[in-house]
């Protein structure tokens, strides 16, 4: 059976950048956003203060699925889906299941998974790729790999999760939050929404077989955890207000015009931003342009109110408002976001004239510093050069992005093709020199290993 998915935006604040086929024709698409992932690592830094792990250690990856589910992944990965958050209330409950899936991170219980892992690799059937818009947050294969992992982290026949360590999960969670003055009991909260959720879904067979213990038990062992801690502190009115306009805006992406309709039908603000995406993805830009403009004048320093209005600018081939609302929008955030510079990027490269296209490589170039592993970052640069007639560095661009996508080959050749035309000793040079050798090498080990 052949899954498709619906891209519902070309290019957007929300990016879909690759859909994923596993065996069981289960399609997952990972998505990128300044909003959600700015907002994810406000919390997760909460969490962090007075442990040696770092929130640049993490990587979180975003799955379109409705479903509540976190899971973590070797290399420090918290895999997220966006049901965990569309399905929260308050965003301490999701605040403590990442602190849930940190605590397996810094319990080290991915690394004792290790040979499981690979003897689950070997045994599951091919993962197809459908199709690719831009594959924005690192290698192809890696991505795939962590994937296959974390899909078959949630399968009857991937066990060797202990028991022990989903309840020490736990409790190094309440931990976290309690020390980091966080209302653990939204831990226990959230369960029993899970619970409510999903209980009828389970047969006998399925809980016997489950990687995590039974909901019951793990809520009792919280609520044991939680007693003689002290742990109720207030909300943060600023980060419930942050959570709210983000999970209206993932509701608006994620579900049909008619349940946005349903769940956003006042004039409050959260109400209005889902009412502005759902008018854009229903290509009444008008109407989402008037939406928007309230918005900003209510709220003029939101940045992602300009991101998306200068997106939908773009859909309208409005590029000189794109770039405008797209700039205020990097002044506004404050610090360097690869996505913010590639957007901007694609739209100045979208303009015939020779300088937009040169401020365009410009921003290109500060996005991929940020992020060398946003592949479309680097498909957009390559595909600036070559309109600028710079086909070394186009070249270059080419390869580095097939790189990252796990094409070796296609890398190795490009890198080549641009290493005899490129400036000697420039960056450019001296990376393109790097990824051949290290392209080569890999092969050569690879060719041995064989033999």
């Amino acid at each position: 059976m052949v899954a498709t998915v619906i891209f519902k935006r070309l290019f957007t604040s929300l990016i879909v950048f690759f859909c994923f086929f596993i065996h069981n024709s289960f399609a997952l698409e990972i998505i990128r956003d300044e909003e959600l992932e700015k907002f994810t690592k406000e919390l997760t830094a909460e969490l962090l203060t007075g442990n040696n792990l770092n929130i640049e250690d993490i990587n979180f990856y975003f799955i379109n699925n409705k479903e509540i589910n976190a899971f973590v992944t070797g290399g420090k990965n918290i895999f997220v889906n966006t049901g965990l958050i569309t399905q929260a209330d308050d965003y301490r409950e999701y605040q403590a299941v990442i602190a849930h899936e940190l605590s397996h991170i810094i319990g080290g219980h991915i690394f004792n998974t290790s040979v499981e892992i690979q003897n689950l690799s070997s045994k599951a059937l091919p993962v197809y790729l459908l199709g690719i818009i831009g594959i924005l947050a690192g290698s192809a294969d890696t991505a795939i790999t962590s994937i296959m992992i974390g899909q078959a982290s949630v399968q009857d026949g991937f066990t060797y999760y202990s028991r022990n360590q989903e309840a020490y999960a736990d409790q190094a969670a309440i931990n976290l939050m309690c020390s980091n003055k966080i209302d653990a009991s939204y831990l226990r909260g959230f369960l029993e929404k899970l619970d409510r959720k999903t209980l009828d879904s389970f047969s006998a067979e399925n809980y016997y077989r489950s990687t995590h213990p039974p909901l019951d038990s793990r809520k009792e062992w919280i609520n044991i955890s939680l007693k003689n801690k002290k742990c109720e502190y207030d909300k943060n009115q600023f980060l419930q207000e942050k959570f709210n306009f983000l999970k209206s805006k993932l509701i608006a992406f994620t579900y049909s015009k008619q349940e946005v309709k349903a769940i956003y039908n006042s004039e409050s603000d959260r109400d209005l931003y889902a009412n502005a995406i759902i008018s854009y993805l229903s290509g009444n830009h008008s109407e989402s342009i008037s939406i928007l403009n309230k918005l900003i004048n209510q709220k003029p320093d939101n940045p992602y109110f300009r991101e998306l209005l200068g997106e939908i600018y773009f859909a309208k081939s409005d590029f000189d408002n794109a770039i405008k609302n797209q700039s205020i929008a990097i002044e506004l955030i404050n610090e360097p976001s690869d996505l913010y510079f590639m957007m901007i990027g694609s739209y100045l490269i979208a303009l015939e004239n020779q300088e937009s296209k040169n401020d365009g490589i410009k921003n290109l170039k500060k996005s991929v510093f940020i992020n060398p592993k946003n592949t479309y970052s680097w498909y957009l640069l390559a595909r600036a050069y070559a309109e600028t007639d710079n086909l070394p560095l186009a070249n270059y661009a080419t390869a580095e992005r097939y790189y990252l996508i796990g094409e070796r080959g296609l890398a190795l050749e490009f890198a080549q093709k641009s290493i005899n035309s490129i400036e000697k000793n420039s960056p450019e040079w001296y990376r393109a020199n790097d990824l051949m050798s290290i392209i080569s090498s890999s092969l050569i080990e690879e060719s041995s290993d064989r033999n």
